[in-house]
């Protein structure tokens, strides 16, 4: 079987975070066009747990709100799956989630709408929870096939490790040291409140079961304003510097060699935060110099930290003398 060019699948997975929201909003505005004259000035737009509502909006502010949401999230996603091609895996999973938030958003917007047709009074528009049930099952049947037309994500080589000839940091067998600095993000703290923002609308708006993946995404983001890197014989540690967990530490036994690279983040790992690709993984903060471990198992991690370089020769020091503390020498 021939094997789809990877500029092709790129635009596939473009489209499959895109034309969703343009279908879904185009449904909701053909929906509205349709019913605008059976439905009520203060409308019901949100439905509560009891399947009862308790909110209301009037329709122009109803409609604007769907509306922008729908194509917030095209514009979004698009170009996030765009900007990210050279990650196909990250591409492909950004794009069929784009594609599915906008089925599952779109598709409870018009069963709002449809609610509120021939309602006299708001307060006592109700929506069958079979309307919730068809959303989630539309939006996993456009997951799955939206993942087939993404196609099988080929992904390119993974970055190399440090060379062979990594620096080390010179250390009597009786001395001992510990490297820590903290490393910044304004990226992510930024999205984060963006995408919670983006969440409380949808809530709002939709209601609460569609927002709670963005609040539950972006609220840990918002918070994440920086780490602490810290490289000593516990090996690389990275802390959140507002809370003391969670904790992630990669020990001096697993760690072959270290060294230092610079690292752009959505080219080489399709995003800010915690970052996980065939062959590397890492924390990834900012764009710029990062600690480059090569470990054991072949694959590398990496943290974006100033000075890298000289953490990473105070690893290799470390790691040399746990072998020989491991060998008996």
């Amino acid at each position: 079987m021939q094997q789809s060019h990877p500029a092709s699948l790129s635009a596939r997975r473009i489209l499959v975070a895109v034309v969703p929201p343009v279908l879904a909003a185009a449904a909701v505005l053909a929906t509205y066009l349709s019913f605008r004259d059976r439905l009520p000035d203060r409308m019901a737009v949100h439905i509560g747990g009891g399947g009862n509502a308790d909110g209301f909006s009037g329709q122009g502010a109803f409609l604007a709100t769907a509306l922008g949401v729908l194509v917030g999230d095209g514009v979004l996603f698009g170009a996030l799956a765009h900007w990210i091609r050279t990650a196909p895996g990250v591409q492909r999973v950004l794009a069929v989630i784009g594609g599915s938030v906008a089925v599952l958003t779109g598709w409870l917007i018009v069963a709002v709408l449809l609610a509120n047709t021939d309602v006299a009074d708001a307060s006592s528009v109700t929506l069958p929870g079979t309307q919730a049930a068809l959303a989630f099952a539309a939006t996993a049947v456009y997951a799955a096939v939206g993942w087939l037309i993404c196609g099988k994500a080929e992904e390119a080589e993974t970055v190399a490790g440090p060379s062979a000839g990594a620096e080390r940091l010179p250390l009597a067998d009786s001395e001992t040291a510990g490297w820590t600095r903290v490393a910044g993000s304004r990226v992510l703290p930024v999205t984060g409140t963006l995408v919670v923002a983006v969440g409380l609308v949808v809530g709002l708006t939709t209601g609460w079961v569609p927002a709670l993946p963005l609040l539950i995404t972006g609220a840990p983001m918002a918070l994440l304003t920086g780490a602490r890197v810290t490289a000593d014989r516990r090996g690389i540690t990275v802390t959140p510097s507002l809370t003391p967990w969670p904790r992630l530490n990669v020990p001096l036994q697993r760690i072959a060699e270290a060294g230092h690279r610079t690292v752009n983040p959505m080219r080489d790992f399709g995003g800010w935060g915690y970052r996980a690709r065939p062959g590397a993984s890492g924390i990834v903060l900012r764009s710029g110099d990062a600690i480059s471990a090569r470990l054991t198992t072949g694959s590398e991690f990496v943290v974006t930290v100033d000075d890298a370089a000289t953490a990473a020769a105070l690893l290799n020091t470390l790691a040399d003398r746990e072998r020989r503390t491991a060998a008996g020498g």
